[in-house]
Protein backbone atom coordinates (compact mmCIF):
# COMPACT_ATOMS: atom_id res chain seq x y z
CA UNK A 1 0.00 0.00 0.00
CA UNK A 2 1.57 3.73 -1.04
CA UNK A 3 2.60 6.17 1.81
CA UNK A 4 -0.74 7.93 3.65
CA UNK A 5 0.99 11.04 3.09
CA UNK A 6 1.16 10.38 -0.37
CA UNK A 7 -2.26 9.79 -0.83
CA UNK A 8 -3.10 13.43 0.80
CA UNK A 9 -0.53 14.99 -1.47
CA UNK A 10 -2.22 13.58 -4.53
CA UNK A 11 -5.45 14.19 -3.30
CA UNK A 12 -4.40 17.90 -2.57
CA UNK A 13 -3.16 18.14 -5.91
CA UNK A 14 -6.01 16.42 -7.55
CA UNK A 15 -9.39 18.49 -5.69
CA UNK A 16 -7.44 21.20 -4.34
CA UNK A 17 -4.60 22.46 -7.18
CA UNK A 18 -6.72 21.57 -9.96
CA UNK A 19 -3.90 19.79 -11.92
CA UNK A 20 -4.61 16.89 -14.11
CA UNK A 21 -4.17 12.83 -13.68
CA UNK A 22 -1.72 12.93 -16.32
CA UNK A 23 0.20 16.27 -14.25
CA UNK A 24 0.18 14.22 -11.15
CA UNK A 25 1.48 11.13 -13.21
CA UNK A 26 4.43 13.06 -15.11
CA UNK A 27 5.18 14.45 -11.50
CA UNK A 28 5.14 11.24 -9.73
CA UNK A 29 7.02 9.19 -12.53
CA UNK A 30 3.81 7.05 -12.12
CA UNK A 31 1.28 5.29 -14.89
CA UNK A 32 -1.92 7.53 -15.72
CA UNK A 33 -3.66 4.36 -14.52
CA UNK A 34 -1.87 4.27 -11.16
CA UNK A 35 -2.43 7.55 -10.22
CA UNK A 36 -6.53 6.94 -11.62
CA UNK A 37 -6.35 3.88 -9.23
CA UNK A 38 -4.97 5.89 -6.50
CA UNK A 39 -7.69 9.08 -7.19
CA UNK A 40 -10.66 6.29 -6.89
CA UNK A 41 -9.37 4.71 -3.38
CA UNK A 42 -9.36 8.16 -2.06
CA UNK A 43 -12.90 8.58 -0.91
CA UNK A 44 -13.06 4.86 0.36
CA UNK A 45 -9.75 5.60 2.56
CA UNK A 46 -11.32 8.95 4.48
CA UNK A 47 -9.37 11.30 2.76
CA UNK A 48 -11.13 13.35 0.36
CA UNK A 49 -14.85 13.83 1.57
CA UNK A 50 -15.57 17.50 0.46
CA UNK A 51 -12.18 18.48 1.14
CA UNK A 52 -9.11 17.34 1.52
CA UNK A 53 -8.83 16.26 5.06
CA UNK A 54 -5.32 16.33 7.00
CA UNK A 55 -3.58 18.77 4.16
CA UNK A 56 -2.76 21.57 6.73
CA UNK A 57 -1.19 19.06 9.45
CA UNK A 58 2.09 17.93 10.39
CA UNK A 59 4.70 16.80 7.80
CA UNK A 60 2.61 17.07 4.71
CA UNK A 61 2.05 20.82 5.14
CA UNK A 62 5.79 21.14 5.07
CA UNK A 63 6.93 19.06 1.95
CA UNK A 64 3.83 20.97 -0.10
CA UNK A 65 5.48 24.48 1.08
CA UNK A 66 9.06 23.26 -0.21
CA UNK A 67 7.28 21.89 -3.25
CA UNK A 68 5.34 25.17 -3.95
CA UNK A 69 8.73 27.03 -3.11
CA UNK A 70 11.07 25.66 -4.95
CA UNK A 71 9.17 24.24 -7.56
CA UNK A 72 10.28 20.62 -6.82
CA UNK A 73 8.63 17.59 -8.24
CA UNK A 74 8.40 15.69 -4.83
CA UNK A 75 9.58 16.57 -1.27
CA UNK A 76 9.35 13.06 1.20
CA UNK A 77 9.73 13.64 4.97
CA UNK A 78 11.43 10.98 7.15
CA UNK A 79 10.38 10.78 11.04
CA UNK A 80 12.64 11.48 13.40
CA UNK A 81 11.75 8.94 15.93
CA UNK A 82 14.90 9.09 17.92
CA UNK A 83 15.42 12.67 17.72
CA UNK A 84 18.60 14.82 15.80
CA UNK A 85 21.05 13.65 16.58
CA UNK A 86 20.24 9.89 15.54
CA UNK A 87 18.24 10.73 12.29
CA UNK A 88 20.42 8.29 10.00
CA UNK A 89 18.53 5.40 10.04
CA UNK A 90 15.58 6.71 9.22
CA UNK A 91 16.14 8.92 6.52
CA UNK A 92 18.09 6.14 5.02
CA UNK A 93 15.17 3.58 5.40
CA UNK A 94 12.78 6.54 4.34
CA UNK A 95 14.91 6.84 0.78
CA UNK A 96 15.35 3.33 0.30
CA UNK A 97 11.59 2.85 0.36
CA UNK A 98 10.93 5.76 -2.54
CA UNK A 99 14.02 4.17 -4.06
CA UNK A 100 12.19 0.52 -4.18
CA UNK A 101 9.28 2.13 -5.97
CA UNK A 102 11.15 4.77 -8.28
CA UNK A 103 13.67 2.69 -9.66
CA UNK A 104 12.68 0.91 -12.54
CA UNK A 105 14.32 -1.47 -15.19
CA UNK A 106 16.08 0.04 -17.99
CA UNK A 107 17.07 3.28 -15.95
CA UNK A 108 20.25 4.81 -15.99
CA UNK A 109 21.58 5.87 -12.41
CA UNK A 110 24.12 8.43 -11.61
CA UNK A 111 25.82 8.18 -7.79
CA UNK A 112 27.66 10.56 -5.85
CA UNK A 113 29.60 9.78 -2.18
CA UNK A 114 29.02 9.91 1.57
CA UNK A 115 27.25 8.57 4.44
CA UNK A 116 23.94 9.16 3.57
CA UNK A 117 23.90 7.64 -0.06
CA UNK A 118 25.85 4.82 1.75
CA UNK A 119 23.52 4.34 3.99
CA UNK A 120 20.56 4.35 1.82
CA UNK A 121 22.08 1.95 -0.31
CA UNK A 122 22.98 -0.14 2.01
CA UNK A 123 18.77 -0.39 3.08
CA UNK A 124 18.29 -1.21 -0.39
CA UNK A 125 17.31 -4.78 -1.01
CA UNK A 126 18.89 -7.05 -3.71
CA UNK A 127 16.40 -6.66 -6.61
CA UNK A 128 17.12 -7.71 -10.12
CA UNK A 129 16.01 -4.55 -12.48
CA UNK A 130 16.91 -5.73 -15.90
CA UNK A 131 19.58 -3.91 -18.36
CA UNK A 132 19.60 -0.87 -15.33
CA UNK A 133 23.31 0.94 -15.55
CA UNK A 134 24.89 2.78 -12.55
CA UNK A 135 27.03 5.88 -13.60
CA UNK A 136 29.41 7.59 -11.12
CA UNK A 137 29.43 10.88 -11.23
CA UNK A 138 32.26 12.04 -8.88
CA UNK A 139 36.00 11.08 -9.02
CA UNK A 140 37.14 8.94 -6.53
CA UNK A 141 38.47 9.69 -3.26
CA UNK A 142 41.47 8.51 -0.89
CA UNK A 143 39.62 7.83 2.22
CA UNK A 144 39.77 4.92 4.99
CA UNK A 145 36.04 4.56 5.05
CA UNK A 146 35.54 2.64 1.61
CA UNK A 147 31.08 2.70 1.58
CA UNK A 148 31.78 6.39 1.52
CA UNK A 149 33.69 6.50 -1.48
CA UNK A 150 31.71 7.00 -4.68
CA UNK A 151 33.27 3.99 -6.75
CA UNK A 152 32.39 1.69 -3.87
CA UNK A 153 28.63 3.27 -3.71
CA UNK A 154 28.57 3.03 -7.40
CA UNK A 155 29.50 -0.63 -6.98
CA UNK A 156 27.11 -1.33 -3.97
CA UNK A 157 24.03 0.16 -5.88
CA UNK A 158 24.68 -1.92 -9.00
CA UNK A 159 25.38 -5.24 -6.68
CA UNK A 160 21.79 -4.39 -5.51
CA UNK A 161 20.39 -4.26 -8.64
CA UNK A 162 22.72 -6.91 -10.35
CA UNK A 163 23.36 -4.19 -13.27
CA UNK A 164 26.08 -2.97 -14.90
CA UNK A 165 28.69 -0.59 -13.15
CA UNK A 166 30.62 2.49 -14.84
CA UNK A 167 33.51 3.77 -12.71
CA UNK A 168 35.11 7.50 -13.44
CA UNK A 169 38.69 6.57 -13.22
CA UNK A 170 40.20 10.05 -11.75
CA UNK A 171 40.40 11.39 -8.71
CA UNK A 172 37.70 14.03 -7.49
CA UNK A 173 40.15 16.92 -6.74
CA UNK A 174 42.99 17.65 -8.04
CA UNK A 175 46.03 20.31 -7.29
CA UNK A 176 46.01 22.03 -10.31
CA UNK A 177 43.43 23.53 -13.37
CA UNK A 178 46.04 22.36 -15.90
CA UNK A 179 45.86 18.64 -14.30
CA UNK A 180 41.81 18.59 -14.53
CA UNK A 181 42.29 19.46 -18.52
CA UNK A 182 44.80 17.23 -19.42
CA UNK A 183 42.21 14.63 -17.55
CA UNK A 184 39.59 15.68 -19.47
CA UNK A 185 41.23 14.66 -22.98
CA UNK A 186 41.44 10.86 -21.68
CA UNK A 187 38.66 8.75 -23.63
CA UNK A 188 37.42 6.34 -20.73
CA UNK A 189 37.02 9.69 -18.88
CA UNK A 190 34.79 11.30 -21.75
CA UNK A 191 33.08 8.44 -22.05
CA UNK A 192 31.62 8.68 -18.23
CA UNK A 193 30.76 12.35 -18.65
CA UNK A 194 28.67 10.68 -22.01
CA UNK A 195 27.04 8.35 -19.71
CA UNK A 196 26.40 10.89 -16.75
CA UNK A 197 24.39 13.46 -19.78
CA UNK A 198 22.10 10.39 -20.21
CA UNK A 199 21.07 9.31 -16.85
CA UNK A 200 17.51 9.58 -15.67
CA UNK A 201 18.09 9.44 -12.12
CA UNK A 202 20.27 11.10 -10.30
CA UNK A 203 20.99 10.51 -6.11
CA UNK A 204 23.26 12.65 -3.93
CA UNK A 205 23.91 13.78 -0.66
CA UNK A 206 24.25 16.79 0.21
CA UNK A 207 27.61 18.65 1.86
CA UNK A 208 28.16 21.75 3.86
CA UNK A 209 30.85 23.93 3.09
CA UNK A 210 32.95 24.31 6.28
CA UNK A 211 36.07 22.76 8.06
CA UNK A 212 33.61 20.73 9.22
CA UNK A 213 32.85 19.22 6.04
CA UNK A 214 33.74 15.67 5.80
CA UNK A 215 35.93 16.94 2.26
CA UNK A 216 38.03 19.35 4.43
CA UNK A 217 38.47 16.77 7.46
CA UNK A 218 39.50 13.53 4.78
CA UNK A 219 42.14 16.02 2.65
CA UNK A 220 39.91 16.29 -0.63
CA UNK A 221 40.12 20.05 -0.18
CA UNK A 222 42.41 22.18 2.02
CA UNK A 223 41.48 24.15 4.72
CA UNK A 224 42.80 27.41 2.55
CA UNK A 225 40.49 26.03 -0.30
CA UNK A 226 37.06 26.45 2.19
CA UNK A 227 38.29 29.29 3.98
CA UNK A 228 37.90 31.38 0.10
CA UNK A 229 34.95 29.38 -0.85
CA UNK A 230 33.17 30.62 2.65
CA UNK A 231 34.56 34.32 1.83
CA UNK A 232 33.14 34.19 -1.98
CA UNK A 233 29.74 32.78 -0.07
CA UNK A 234 29.65 29.58 -0.84
CA UNK A 235 27.76 27.49 1.88
CA UNK A 236 26.71 23.88 0.57
CA UNK A 237 27.79 21.62 -2.38
CA UNK A 238 25.46 19.30 -4.82
CA UNK A 239 28.15 16.59 -6.44
CA UNK A 240 30.70 18.65 -5.78
CA UNK A 241 29.28 22.10 -7.07
CA UNK A 242 29.37 24.69 -4.59
CA UNK A 243 26.34 26.74 -3.96
CA UNK A 244 25.39 29.83 -2.39
CA UNK A 245 22.34 30.48 0.05
CA UNK A 246 20.61 31.83 -2.76
CA UNK A 247 21.97 29.22 -5.32
CA UNK A 248 24.26 30.77 -7.57
CA UNK A 249 27.24 28.09 -8.43
CA UNK A 250 28.97 30.34 -11.53
CA UNK A 251 32.25 31.76 -10.80
CA UNK A 252 33.45 29.07 -8.41
CA UNK A 253 36.94 28.69 -8.44
CA UNK A 254 37.50 24.79 -7.25
CA UNK A 255 35.42 23.66 -10.30
CA UNK A 256 38.36 24.21 -12.35
CA UNK A 257 40.45 21.45 -10.30
CA UNK A 258 37.22 19.13 -9.48
CA UNK A 259 36.06 16.37 -11.44
CA UNK A 260 32.63 15.67 -11.31
CA UNK A 261 28.73 15.88 -13.09
CA UNK A 262 28.82 20.04 -13.25
CA UNK A 263 25.56 22.02 -12.81
CA UNK A 264 24.48 21.83 -16.45
CA UNK A 265 24.81 18.11 -16.46
CA UNK A 266 22.16 17.85 -13.09
CA UNK A 267 20.01 20.33 -14.50
CA UNK A 268 19.42 17.63 -17.75
CA UNK A 269 18.84 14.88 -15.86
CA UNK A 270 14.91 14.42 -15.39
CA UNK A 271 15.25 13.39 -11.55
CA UNK A 272 17.93 15.15 -9.25
CA UNK A 273 17.00 13.21 -5.98
CA UNK A 274 19.14 14.83 -3.18
CA UNK A 275 18.96 12.95 0.40
CA UNK A 276 19.72 14.94 3.24
CA UNK A 277 19.28 16.09 7.08
CA UNK A 278 20.70 17.79 10.12
CA UNK A 279 20.91 20.75 11.73
CA UNK A 280 24.15 22.03 10.16
CA UNK A 281 22.80 20.99 7.29
CA UNK A 282 19.60 23.74 6.99
CA UNK A 283 21.60 26.34 4.88
CA UNK A 284 23.25 24.26 2.59
CA UNK A 285 19.93 21.95 1.56
CA UNK A 286 18.45 25.69 1.19
CA UNK A 287 21.29 27.13 -1.13
CA UNK A 288 21.08 23.40 -3.22
CA UNK A 289 17.35 23.25 -3.66
CA UNK A 290 17.52 27.58 -4.28
CA UNK A 291 19.77 26.32 -7.79
CA UNK A 292 16.92 24.81 -9.79
CA UNK A 293 18.77 21.36 -10.37
CA UNK A 294 16.92 19.31 -7.89
CA UNK A 295 13.89 17.77 -8.31
CA UNK A 296 12.87 15.55 -5.32
CA UNK A 297 14.28 16.29 -1.62
CA UNK A 298 14.13 13.89 0.73
CA UNK A 299 15.22 14.80 4.32
CA UNK A 300 13.55 14.82 8.26
CA UNK A 301 10.72 16.35 10.13
CA UNK A 302 12.93 18.43 11.76
CA UNK A 303 15.29 19.79 9.02
CA UNK A 304 11.84 20.67 7.10
CA UNK A 305 10.70 22.46 10.03
CA UNK A 306 13.57 24.44 10.43
CA UNK A 307 13.76 24.92 6.13
CA UNK A 308 10.40 26.20 6.59
CA UNK A 309 11.04 28.26 9.27
CA UNK A 310 14.39 30.08 7.92
CA UNK A 311 12.44 30.76 4.73
CA UNK A 312 9.21 32.27 6.60
CA UNK A 313 7.16 29.65 4.07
Amino acid sequence: MEDKNLYIKIAHWYYTLGMTQDEIAKRLSFTRQRVNRIISSLRDMGIVTIKVNGYAQGNVAYEGAIEEHFGLKRVIIAESYDGESNYMPSLANTASQYLEDYLQPGMSIGVSWGETLAATISNLSFKRRSECTVVQMVGAQNIDMDMLKSDEIARSLADKLDSVCYILYAPVVVDHAETKRMLMEERTIQKSYELMRRCDVALFGIGQVSRESTMCKRGLLKVEDIDRLRQDGFIGDVCVNPVTIDGRWQDCFIRDRVISANMEILKNIPNVVAIAGGEDKTEAIIGCLASGVIDTLITTDMTAERIVRTLGL
